[in-house]
């Protein structure tokens, strides 16, 4: 991994989470799949630049915020796979959630 792939997709991830959107939602309005959103949000994979164009399209805001190392928090001290599997965990939080959701909303049906 490199850090500008984690960078990416730590700022796609922060900007989704400021939107209170899931990965399904980003993904749906960036026009690709989510295990492919999951992949550019742990930065195992690049995308291309239509694609990050289609990403900031989506979260109102230039593809150079995405590209925007201030705010980032991991270093290279930090132990990289410990970062992955917090990003993993928190994803999995995530799915966990929407599944209860949709768990009682089918059950009030």
């Amino acid at each position: 991994m490199t850090d500008i792939l984690l960078i990416l997709g730590s700022n796609i991830r922060k900007f989704r989470k400021e939107f209170g959107w899931t990965q399904q939602v980003l993904a749906e309005k960036s026009g690709i799949s989510v295990p492919f959103m999951t992949q550019i949000e742990l930065g195992r994979k690049s995308a291309s630049l239509e694609v990050i164009q289609n990403i900031a399209t989506a979260l109102n805001i230039s593809y150079k915020q995405l590209f925007d190392d201030e705010g980032f928090t991991v270093n290279k001290s930090m132990n990289l796979a410990a970062f992955e599997n917090q990003l993993s965990q928190a994803i999995l939080n995530t799915v966990h959630e929407e599944f209860q959701k949709l768990q009682v909303n089918s059950k009030d049906s």
